[in-house]
């Protein structure tokens, strides 16, 4: 078994937007952007069930590892671009 046997390239990338406009609109809650992970497994899940119209256990768990693969990336391109502990939406 490989990577791309669980994450789905569309369904983190969508999950990835759809984080990266919801967000800024938190402002600075830090008691809820602590769930930004959970959010993103549940977005993932409802993306993998949306795309291939059918509930399997399979999709769900390709759902959950996209919707955290999408936050790995968030955290990837902070540390690449951003590597004083800024965050993306902090543009200096």
């Amino acid at each position: 078994m490989e990577i791309k046997d669980y994450v789905v390239v569309t369904v983190m990338a969508a999950t990835w937007i759809i984080l990266q406009i919801v967000k800024p609109l938190l402002g600075d809650r830090e008691d809820i952007k602590k769930f930004i992970p959970l959010f993103a497994a549940v977005l993932g899940v409802i993306f993998t069930f949306w795309i291939n119209g059918k509930f399997d256990f399979m999709l769900f768990l390709q759902g959950i590892a996209s919707g955290f693969a999408a936050t790995g990336l968030n955290e990837g391109i902070n540390a690449l671009f951003f590597s004083k502990g800024g965050d993306a939406n902090e543009l200096e």
